[in-house]
């Protein structure tokens, strides 16, 4: 009996592993995408804007940096930003 039991732990763990390594692995294609989609944003950001401003650039360099490491640690902050990158792209 006792082994009956620790199957049916395991036949269930496998089965919560099961739906979780599959929504993982539909999702990763779309975050992956998204990963690569703020790179070329930050590149386009710095190839257009930064060489405009040249008396600031370290300053717009820096600014990204800043702001995920408010976004990190204040989760109001974080919330306010992404729904201004959201803004940003949809206009």
């Amino acid at each position: 009996m006792a082994e009956e039991k620790g199957s049916d732990i395991l036949g269930r763990a496998d089965r919560y592993f099961a739906k979780i390594s599959g929504w993982l692995s539909e999702r990763i294609a779309a975050f992956v995408a998204f990963l690569f989609l703020l790179f070329g944003a930050g590149a386009v950001y710095g190839a257009v804007v930064v060489p405009q401003f040249s008396n600031y650039g370290v300053y717009l360099l820096i600014a990204p940096l800043a702001l995920a490491l408010v976004a990190y640690y204040n989760r109001g902050a974080a919330t306010i930003l992404f729904a201004g990158l959201v803004l940003l792209f949809v206009v």
